[in-house]
């Protein structure tokens, strides 16, 4: 009875999350600004992989506090990087002057609206208003949400 109920949750929840949903849950939190929900929605690899990230900017701040305030335009100190948690990173790269400038406008102005999918993976395609180009992103669903399976950094 108890696997029974196990597999109609999973079935619920595969049901009610939907790839475009997720992903635009991701895009309102870029727009807010909203580390800790851009996070939650990367796949658990791309979470590990940012862990260790942060675990190598606290081994060199000053070279990173440099970095950040070159690339991304960020007025960040050594030691504020040096405390840095994997939310808080992410936190400072959406908020830079450098990434806003690389978001479009508005909101408004990026469709997520189809994707395709294979088991527990999905591509997400993204288009924005004035741009030729469509933009896909892979997708996983993981711990009952669809979450963002492109490695960066």
């Amino acid at each position: 009875m108890r696997s029974v109920i196990l597999f109609l949750l999973a079935l619920t929840a595969t049901a009610l999350a939907s790839p475009e949903g997720d992903m635009n849950t991701v895009i309102d939190a870029l727009y807010r600004t909203d580390g800790e929900t851009v996070y939650k929605g990367l796949t658990t690899e791309n979470q590990e992989a940012l862990a260790m990230i942060v675990a190598m900017v606290r081994l060199a701040p000053d070279r990173v506090a440099l970095q950040l305030r070159r690339e991304l335009d960020v007025q960040i100190s050594s030691s504020e990087v040096a405390s840095l948690g994997v939310q808080e990173l992410i936190t400072v790269i959406i908020d830079s002057p450098f990434f806003r400038r690389e978001l479009p406008g508005s909101r408004d102005m990026i469709n997520c609206e189809n994707h395709t999918m294979r088991g527990d993976t999905a591509l997400v395609y993204i288009s924005i208003v004035n741009e030729d180009s469509v933009y896909s992103y892979p997708m996983m669903f993981q711990q009952g949400s669809w979450r963002i399976a492109r490695t960066f950094f």
